[in-house]
């Protein structure tokens, strides 16, 4: 009775005092500061959810930490290793795509082989925890390796086996952190992947920073400095409990609901989360799966032992089945397409511009060597190990600026929605990207070349970090169904972190044929495409999405289940929606908006497509009916 209308609890006879004040501490909406100290926050949840989103959070610290070990090691590495040209203002003799390719290798492992491994992990060991394990070992057995090479193909070898790890874990820690989530704060605690993957580049430039004067071997104390991290969360991986959804998924529906005691507080809050989740499972079979096989003609139904126990044909558990339905399954196919957007966003801004490059980047701002026909100066002084400090400095402030200029998102994701932040940081992204590659226009001798850059570079990552950074993967973990949800999310971090090593591997030629203006200008102009794109692409998947009729502009935090409701209306609808009614709106209201006044909340997308869909049906002339 609680789980027919959550708002509605009040009606329900017989509750006890404790009852009641679980629920209404449920719908005490907490939304400013995740990781306060409100009630409902953070540190008002029960310990054991709080010790699994701890567990997430190192876990994102550990690919950020490992990604900037790599971006640290690069000022010494290839000189050392073999790679004596591949650095610097001017590199030649082939070093300059071999050290490319050892970079690149990472994102590409991670894309092509470490994320297809998360949904195959999970189902044939112990769920969400299981992938997570095994990525630390591979991980931790990587950045030793990487650590002790003498050659440089060594360090690609490794860099291959880093990549795999990364992108296991990439693939499943966002999804575990949405499942085990409470509703009202689902963004914020899954945006904790962006966060302290952040905080992990921070922590990592830290330790570059500390450890760049410490000769020629600094590199590989750098390297060797995310083994903590990846320790601590082996250690903890182990006290997190499973994702209940997961259990429920394999009929273990006692421990789930034990699960839930823990991860809730309250028995009355884990039974009605159970019944739903259960119902909202039993919605998505029949109107995905099952129907999605009675499309399929061609397809003999199966039965005997061919057959699941939920009455799915075998061929639907497999993964080419699940990875299939991305494609064909109009529901599943707009998630994907809104997630690919998203992720694909993410490398068309340029963020890993400064994130895989950052300290070439601000070395060529910071010397003029680099702007002149003789461009002979290396980041490396070849006559001994002296590092550009300045160059360190400024990409430390890089990944200082990602972890803090994120927090603004933790009160903005949820109440004002994914789609929202997306839209609009990105104009400004543009702007400041183009003004950052005007500005190494400015003369090379002039004492405003370097700083004008860097104010540049920091605009970008302000609005960077609040908007499109912690959006994509929060958004690709929860727009899936639960069949779906790890193979839909392995291909979209495919997307994501082979596209990332595209960038690692052309950004050196294409920075030697363009130039930095011409690079960062191109950039600019992605970041417009990446706006389009999400216009008319992403549907928001925060509460305020879909509110309920009579009440206006009302928040109803909704359910990862309830995200069916949302990708159930067509894309021609949803074009539209946004063309015909949002655009309008906030033409309307446009003053209001932006001195920040109160205005009537536009009608949600799927109410209106509701009501669309009724006037047309009305206006569908009645044909006599035949004998």
């Amino acid at each position: 009775m609680v789980a027919r209308d959550p708002l509605a609890w009040r009606s329900v006879p017989a509750l006890t005092d404790g009852e009641s004040r679980a629920l209404e501490d449920s719908l005490n909406d907490s939304r400013s500061l995740a990781f306060g100290f409100t009630k409902n926050g953070f540190w008002g949840q029960p310990k054991q959810l709080r010790v699994t989103i701890i567990t997430l959070c190192v876990a994102a610290a550990v690919q950020g930490w490992t990604q900037t070990a790599i971006v640290g090691a690069n000022l010494q590495w290839p000189r050392l290793l073999g790679l004596s040209n591949a650095v610097g203002c001017n590199s030649s003799d082939g070093d300059e795509w071999r050290f490319a390719i050892v970079n690149a290798a990472t994102y590409l492992a991670a894309g092509l082989v470490g994320c297809w491994l998360s949904d195959p992990l999970s189902e044939s060991f112990a769920g969400r925890r299981a992938p997570i394990c095994l990525s630390a070992i591979l991980i931790l057995a990587s950045i030793i390796g990487c650590a002790v090479t003498t050659h440089w193909t060594q360090l690609l070898g490794c860099r291959i086996l880093l990549g795999i790890g990364m992108g296991t874990k990439a693939s499943v820690v966002p999804v575990f952190a949405a499942e085990v989530a409470p509703a009202h704060v689902r963004g914020a605690l899954v945006m904790n992947w962006q966060l302290f993957d952040a905080f992990g580049i921070f922590l990592g430039s830290t330790a570059t920073l500390i450890l760049a004067t410490a000769g020629h071997t600094a590199w590989r104390w750098q390297t060797a400095s995310s083994v903590l991290p990846t320790v601590v969360l082996l250690t903890l991986i182990y006290v997190c409990p499973e994702s209940p959804r997961f259990l429920m998924k394999r009929g273990h529906y006692l421990a789930a609901y034990e699960t839930l005691v823990l991860l809730r507080g309250h028995p009355i809050l884990a039974a009605r989360e159970l019944f739903y989740v259960h119902c909202q499972m039993e919605v998505e079979k029949r109107s995905y799966i099952r129907r999605n096989t009675e499309a399929n003609t061609h397809i003999a139904p199966v039965k005997g032992p061919d057959a699941t126990a939920q009455g799915q044909p075998a061929w639907l558990t497999t993964y080419a089945g699940k990875f299939g339905q991305l494609f064909t399954v109009p529901r599943i196919r707009r998630a994907t397409i809104a997630a690919i957007v998203c992720m694909i966003s993410q490398q068309l801004c340029g963020v890993n511009v400064l994130s895989f490059y950052s300290t070439t980047l601000f070395h060529s701002a910071n010397n003029e060597n680099c702007g002149s026909t003789n461009q002979t100066r290396d980041l490396i002084d070849t006559s001994s190990d002296n590092i550009d400090i300045t160059a360190l400095w400024l990409s430390w402030g890089i990944g200082l600026s990602n972890f803090v200029f994120a927090f603004p998102a933790y009160r903005l994701i949820d109440s004002r929605g994914r789609r929202w932040l997306m839209l609009v940081t990105l104009p400004f992204m543009a702007l400041s990207m183009l003004g950052a590659g005007l500005c190494f226009l400015i003369p090379d001798g002039s004492s405003a070349h370097a700083p004008v850059i860097s104010v540049f570079l920091f605009i970008f990552m302000f609005f960077y970090s609040w908007g499109v950074g912690p959006v994509p993967f929060t958004l690709s973990a929860e727009v899936f169904p639960l069949e779906n949800r790890v193979a839909g999310m392995s291909f979209a971090v495919f997307v994501n972190l082979f596209g990332a090593g595209l960038l690692t591997l052309f950004v050196p030629s294409l920075t030697n044929a363009l130039g930095h203006p011409g690079l960062l200008g191109i950039f600019a102009g992605l970041n417009v495409l990446a706006f389009v794109l999400v216009f008319l692409f992403v549907r928001e998947t925060a509460g305020a999405a879909i509110g309920r009729r009579g009440l206006a502009g009302g928040m109803f935090s909704v359910s990862l289940e309830e995200l069916n409701y949302i990708f159930e209306v067509t894309t021609k609808r949803h074009w539209e929606y946004q063309l015909r009614y949002m655009l309008p709106w906030t033409f309307e209201n446009f003053g209001k908006l932006l001195l920040f006044r109160d205005v009537e909340p536009p009608e949600k997308c799927y109410n209106w497509s509701g009501d669309r869909q009724e006037q047309e049906q009305e206006m569908q002339p009645v044909l006599p009916a035949h004998n």
